[in-house]
């Protein structure tokens, strides 16, 4: 029995494609007709039919007429090579998509006034991305009552002049807590420098709902993040912020350990009580840093237990706790630091001795 061949209007009806199309294809040599009539008409067979299936598949993923044949044909063509190839345009084409759909919601509010307001917003949309720092630093002053939030915001994840950036975050910042979802939005960028930037925006903000998103930063690999976040937390304040700094106490080292231990001060009479019982029941760092940071504080109120860890089984907590003490005022600090002078750690009975001195005053001034 042979096989049925088709005819190119009736391959046409069952695949949808035009008559012309196919004759295309036979023209590139992509698909040709098995058998020809003594018309020359064109006819089909089955196989010729799997391979427009095939034809058709390729090309839903991009592929050009060109290389859906080298597919086809050529036992070398590189499939991997090619699907990468057109990943990265598709990639292409979606980022600049999804630029003109970021541009269409940045005007769309401007657009409830009229054609005049959305024309004067893309001038300043192409201003804010002028090559000149200087042009852009102007628009950037202009914005905060002409420029919507994201365009602020997206403006100040890619620039690179320091100025400009500084003008973009003050031009956020009027904005006030209406800024904080679309800054906090960009604190898991890739980039560890938009991290930063946001960081510092939210620390100007202080604005207790950025708590939850600065809080992992923290940990963040990179230590000017982590560094920015702790500077952040101390700004905005709250007791979620100051339990998640008291909770690093210890981690950090060098400028690291000093932003956080700043940021756990400026929260003064209130960090108190959680770095106390750092002091007396946390790892040998942390008792360390938390007695520095209580120095730090210089509250009396930190004296009896700063006082208490003067006898800590390390002598390094030992040690910071007597300078600790040393930016106290007060009886009981004073009682405690002279108490240390007769300390079996000669460290800390040297330090303890100068101490002593420098508080003491000269025999003028306790006669007069």
């Amino acid at each position: 029995m042979s096989e049925v061949t088709l005819k190119i209007g009736e391959v046409a009806r069952r695949t949808g494609l035009s008559v012309r199309t196919l004759r295309h294809y036979d023209e590139l040599g992509l698909l040709v007709p098995s058998e020809r009539t003594c018309g020359e008409h064109r006819l089909y067979s089955s196989g010729d039919f799997r391979r427009l299936l095939a034809v058709q598949h390729l090309k839903s993923l991009g592929l050009s007429l060109a290389e859906v044949r080298a597919a086809l044909d050529d036992p070398g063509f590189d499939a991997a090579e090619a699907l990468a190839g057109h990943i990265t345009a598709v990639e292409h084409r979606l980022a600049a998509e999804q630029e003109l759909l970021t541009r269409l919601r940045n005007v769309q509010g401007a657009a409830e006034t009229g054609w005049e307001e959305v024309l004067t917003l893309i001038a300043l949309t192409a201003r804010l991305s002028h090559r000149e720092p200087t042009v852009r630093l102007r628009a950037a002053l202009d914005a905060p009552t002409s420029a919507p939030l994201s365009l602020l915001v997206e403006n100040l994840t890619v620039e690179a002049d320091p100025g400009v950036q500084g003008i973009l975050a003050w031009a956020i910042v009027q904005h006030g807590p209406d800024a904080v979802p679309f800054v906090t939005e960009h604190l898991a960028d890739e980039d560890p420098l938009v991290r930063v930037q946001m960081s510092f925006v939210l620390a100007k903000l202080a604005d207790p709902r950025a708590v939850p998103a600065l809080v992992p930063l923290l940990d963040d690999p990179d230590p000017e993040v982590a560094s920015t976040a702790a500077f952040a937390l101390g700004r905005v304040g709250g007791p979620d912020a100051l339990s998640a700094l008291i909770c690093r106490l210890g981690l950090g080292s060098g400028t690291g350990g000093e932003v956080l231990g700043d940021a756990i001060a400026r929260f003064g009479d209130q960090a108190i009580g959680p770095l106390t019982g750092a002091l007396r029941s946390g790892t040998r760092d942390v008792r360390e840093h938390a007695a520095a940071v209580l120095g730090f504080i210089g509250s009396a109120e930190a004296a009896p237990a700063l006082a208490t860890a003067l006898a800590d089984a390390d002598a390094g907590v030992r040690l910071a706790a007597l300078v600790a003490l040393g930016h106290l005022s007060g009886q009981m600090a004073d009682d405690a630091i002279g108490a240390a002078t007769s300390s079996d750690d000669p460290r800390v009975r040297t330090l303890a001795a100068r101490l002593t001195a420098d508080r003491t005053p000269p025999p003028a001034a306790r006669t007069r």
